[in-house]
C-alpha cells in the first residue's frame, strides 16, 4: 500500500484524534497542578526558563528541523528508505551538537545574559533545565521522523506519554514534597526521559534501515540541495526569534518583573493549550507529510483545496474559543485555577483574539511557501520583528501586559498577510466571503447570548460555564452546517474519514451536500 494513501491518512487521523484528546486532558490537569503548586514568582522563573527553548530553536537550528520535515516525506514517497534514515541520523546528531554548544555558551556567560531578566541567582536551575532542553529537541525530531513514516500511533502516542508522565510526576511531588521550582524541573526531566526512551524504541523497531542500507551516502548534488534549503531556513529561523510568544517573556521581565512574566506566561500558556485544539496544530504531523508529498503536477489543483480546508476547520474551533473566553474568562480562572492572576483574566480573550492569524492562517501559507521552496519569503517576513521590538518598547510601558499581547498579535497579523500576498495564487481561501459572513453572524449571536446568560442568571460560576458551553456547542453545530464549510472541505474530510467514524461526521454536519 502507498505510504501516503487515504487509508494511511485515515489511520493517522484517528490515532491523532484519540491520543491528542487524552494528552490535552492530561496536559490541562498537569498545568492546573503546576499553577496551584508554584508560587507566582517561581511560575515566572519557570516560564522564563522555558523561553530558552525558542531561543535554542532559532539560534542553533541551522535549518535542520525544516530539512527533515521537508525532504523525508519526499524520500519515503520515492521508496528511498536509506536516504530517509541517513537524513534522520544527520539531523538528530547535528541538532544535539549545536544545542550543547549553545547551552555551554549561555552557562559560561550566565552572569551577563541573566542580569536583565532577574535570573542571576537561578544558574543551577538553568543547568538542570538544560537536560530538558536537549531532550525536547531530540523528542520533537524523532516525532517528526515517525510522522513522516505515517507511524502516528507512536509519534502522537509519545505526546500522550509525555503528558501523562508530567501529570504523574507533578501529582507525586505535590502530594509528598514541596512543589518548588527545582522539583518542577526535575519532574519535567523525568517525563522527557520516559518519552525519549519510548520514541527511541519505536524508531529502532520500525524505521531502522536494513544492513545493506546503513552505509548510504547521497550524491553531491543532493547534498547541495539540502544545504541550500538548510541555509535559507537557518536564516529564517534565526530571524524568527521574536515571533515566538515565549520571547515576549524576556521583554516583560526586562520592562516589568518576573511576577508579571508569570501572569503573562500563564495566559499565553492557556492560549497555547487552546491552540492545540485547532486542526492546523492538532493534525500538523499528519498534514505536513501529506502536504509535502503532493506531486508537483497536482499542486495547482490540490493546494488551494488543502489551504481552504485547513483554514475553515481551524476557524470552526477558533470562533468558539474566542466567544467562550470573551464572556467567561473571569469565571474560568476563578474556578479552575483558584483565582491565580485573576486581575488579568481579560487578557485571555485578548490573546486568543489576536492569535487567530498565527493559529489559523500561518501554517497553511507557510507550508505553501516551503512547498515551493521559497524560503526567502519567510526570511524577509522576519523583518516585521523590528516592528515588534518598537511596539513592545512603546506599548508595554503604556499598557502593561495588554500592550505585549497587542504588539505580538499585530506582528503575526502583518507578517502572515505579507507572506500570503506573495503566495496568494496557491494559498487561496476559496470561500472567504461565505466563511467570514457566516462566522460573524453566527458567533455574534452566540457571544450576545453568552453575555446575557452571564448577566441575567444569578447562579454559581460553574453554572455560568456550563450554560456558556451549551450555547457555544449549539452555535458550533450550526456553523458546521453553514456555508462556512465549503463543499470541497466536506468532500476531502469524508474522503479520508469514510469508515465507522462517518456517523460522527453526519452528526456534526460535515457530510457533503447531496448531489444536485
Amino acid at each position: 500500500m502507498e505510504l501516503y494513501s487515504r487509508a494511511h491518512a485515515r489511520r493517522a487521523l484517528l490515532y491523532t484524534i484519540g491520543f491528542r484528546a487524552l494528552s490535552q486532558l492530561a496536559t490541562a490537569l498537569s498545568y492546573v497542578v503546576l499553577v496551584r503548586g508554584l508560587s507566582e514568582q517561581s511560575l515566572g522563573v519557570y516560564s522564563l526558563l522555558y523561553s530558552v527553548i525558542p531561543v535554542m530553536g532559532t539560534v542553533a537550528s541551522f535549518g535542520l528541523d525544516q530539512v527533515l520535515k521537508r525532504f523525508q516525506p519526499e524520500y519515503l514517497r520515492a521508496g528511498n528508505t536509506a536516504a530517509s534514515a541517513w537524513l534522520v541520523r544527520v539531523v538528530t546528531a547535528g541538532r544535539f551538537v549545536s544545542n550543547v554548544v549553545l547551552l555551554v555558551a549561555i552557562a559560561l556567560a550566565w552572569k551577563y545574559v541573566s542580569r536583565p531578566f532577574h535570573l542571576t541567582e537561578h544558574r543551577s536551575d538553568f543547568e538542570v533545565f538544560s537536560i530538558v532542553v536537549l531532550l525536547y529537541f531530540q523528542v520533537t525530531l524523532i516525532q517528526s521522523s515517525l510522522a513522516s513514516h505515517m507511524l502516528h500511533r507512536y509519534s502522537v502516542g509519545s505526546v500522550l506519554v509525555l503528558a501523562v508522565s508530567k501529570l504523574l510526576a507533578y501529582c507525586f511531588v505535590y502530594r509528598l514534597f514541596e512543589f518548588s521550582l527545582r522539583a518542577a524541573i526535575l519532574a519535567d526531566t523525568i517525563a522527557f526521559l520516559v518519552t525519549y526512551a519510548f520514541l527511541l524504541w519505536a524508531q529502532w523497531r520500525f524505521c531502522s534501515p536494513r544492513t545493506t542500507e546503513s552505509g548510504y551516502w547521497p550524491e553531491k548534488s543532493e547534498i547541495a540541495r539540502l544545504r541550500r534549503y538548510a541555509v535559507a531556513n537557518n536564516f529564517n529561523e534565526s530571524s524568527s526569534l521574536l515571533l515566538h510568544v515565549q520571547t515576549d517573556n524576556f521583554f516583560v521581565a526586562a520592562l516589568m518583573s518576573p511576577v508579571s512574566v508569570g501572569a503573562y506566561a500563564f495566559y499565553a500558556r492557556l492560549n497555547e493549550m487552546c491552540a492545540n485544539l485547532i486542526p492546523t496544530r492538532l493534525f500538523e504531523n499528519v498534514v505536513q507529510p501529506l502536504f509535502f508529498a503532493t506531486r508537483p503536477e497536482q499542486a495547482a489543483e490540490r493546494l488551494p483545496r488543502y489551504v481552504t480546508l485547513l483554514i475553515n476547520l481551524s476557524m470552526a474551533v477558533q470562533w468558539p474559543l474566542f466567544a467562550y473566553t470573551l464572556a467567561f474568562h473571569r469565571e474560568l480562572i476563578q474556578l479552575v485555577f483558584h483565582g491565580k492572576f485573576l486581575e488579568y483574566s481579560s487578557l485571555l480573550p485578548v490573546i486568543i483574539g489576536f492569535s487567530w492569524t498565527n493559529n489559523v492562517i500561518s501554517t497553511p501559507i507557510t507550508m505553501v511557501a516551503l512547498f515551493a521552496e521559497r524560503a526567502s519569503l519567510i526570511l524577509k517576513s522576519q523583518l516585521f520583528g523590528l516592528y515588534q521590538i518598537a511596539a513592545m518598547l512603546i506599548l508595554v510601558p503604556l499598557m502593561g501586559l495588554y500592550g505585549a499581547a497587542i504588539a505580538t498579535g499585530t506582528l503575526h497579523l502583518f507578517r502572515n498577510l505579507w507572506v500570503w500576498w506573495h503566495v496568494r495564487d496557491s494559498a487561496r481561501w476559496t470561500n472567504v466571503r461565505a466563511a467570514l459572513t457566516s462566522g460573524i453572524m453566527i458567533w455574534g449571536v452566540a457571544i450576545g447570548l453568552c453575555f446575557m446568560s452571564r448577566d441575567l442568571l444569578k447562579v454559581p460560576p460553574l453554572a455560568h460555564l456550563i450554560a456558556g458551553a451549551m450555547i457555544c456547542s449549539i452555535a458550533a453545530l450550526i456553523y458546521l452546517r453553514s456555508p462556512a464549510i465549503s463543499r470541497s472541505d466536506r468532500e476531502l474530510v469524508v474522503g479520508v474519514l469514510h469508515g465507522r467514524e462517518s456517523f460522527v461526521l453526519r452528526f456534526l454536519g460535515l457530510a457533503p451536500y447531496p448531489a444536485g
